[in-house]
């Protein structure tokens, strides 16, 4: 009674052997274009890099979802609480410089 094609798992592909985790969080990282033009730099760089990356075209299949507008909004909010936090520290840091310069006058 048992079909031939029911008992027989289908063997995953490769966009599917990867790990979930791994899977979004690459796509909350950087996108497939970014991780071209990455690709591109490393190669240029340094050639052997080359054997340890990811393909683009391998990448991009990995990080194919059903809905990328969740994933670049909150690619694009992570890149602005980090360049606000880079901008506040290098305030304080450029504050501190001057009003201690200020402080050693009196």
């Amino acid at each position: 009674m048992s079909s031939s094609g029911a008992s027989q798992p289908t063997p995953p592909s490769k966009a599917q052997s990867v790990d979930p985790i791994l899977r979004n969080a690459l796509r909350y990282t950087i996108s497939a274009k970014e991780y071209q033009l990455l690709h591109q730099y490393l190669l240029s760089r340094a050639p052997v890099v080359k054997k340890r990356t990811i393909h683009p075209k391998r990448y991009d299949a990995i990080v194919k979802g059903p809905d990328d507008y969740n994933v670049a909004a909150f690619r694009a909010a992570l890149r602005l609480g980090v360049v606000t936090f880079s901008g506040l520290k290098a305030w304080e840091v450029i504050s501190m410089r001057l009003l201690s310069r200020g402080t050693a006058k009196r």
